[in-house]
């Protein structure tokens, strides 16, 4: 079984929340989520979206059509946002199925891989790595890892912009045609559209 790094700074640094429960925070935890997605190059817009798209699906099977149209709408709002420069976060994706889309960062994990054999010197190795992503050198601490022979796996889940963007207009106006059958189908179509990206970093 694939071991995660265990101490709690990788977890916090790499953890995805809810965008409902966002919003519930204290101050200093979403400042902390905001600065730990900004040095993974992560969309939280992109994030959040996929998180109204999901709970629209829910309203509309628990027999809630209204907070589906209101959840959709903020969803459509948040990847129409021009302010949001999706460059900074766009990424090559081998397994892209739409050929010239932007595909968008919206989440991501890191672990060690399943092989890992501790050692003093490996966790000496990881306990750097912590210190270092508690000041958001992402990059020195897979390198600290990667000389310490410690396999490391860096997971992005990617949504292609431009399809989310038309099936959510899609799923918009078959709401507002009290079709909800086809628009769970449009939005569950942004959800299928999400890939996975899996990048592995060795020593050499």
């Amino acid at each position: 079984m694939k071991r995660l790094l265990t101490a709690a700074m990788i977890a916090s640094a790499l953890a995805t929340l809810p965008s409902l429960a966002i919003a519930e925070q204290t101050p200093t935890a979403a400042i902390a989520h905001q600065q730990a997605a900004e040095t993974l190059k992560i969309s939280q817009q992109g994030f959040a979206a996929i998180q109204d798209v999901r709970m629209a699906r829910l309203a509309i099977f628990q027999g809630l059509p209204e907070h589906a149209v209101k959840l959709t709408d903020a969803a459509a709002k948040l990847l129409a946002d021009d302010s949001a420069e999706w460059t900074v976060f766009a990424r090559t994706n081998k397994n892209a199925a739409l050929i010239g889309d932007q595909y968008i960062a919206i989440d991501g994990t890191m672990g060690i891989s399943e092989n890992f054999i501790a050692t003093p010197e490996k966790q000496e190795a990881i306990k750097k790595a912590n210190e270092q992503l508690a000041k958001g050198d992402q990059k020195g601490a897979i390198e600290t890892l990667r000389l310490a022979d410690i396999a490391v796996t860096q997971k992005l889940y990617l949504l292609p912009l431009k399809h989310a963007q038309k099936a959510i207009a899609d799923a918009q106006k078959l709401l507002n045609e009290k079709k909800y059958y086809e628009a769970n189908l449009a939005l569950k179509a942004v959800e299928d559209s999400v890939t996975l990206n899996s990048n592995s970093v060795t020593a050499n």
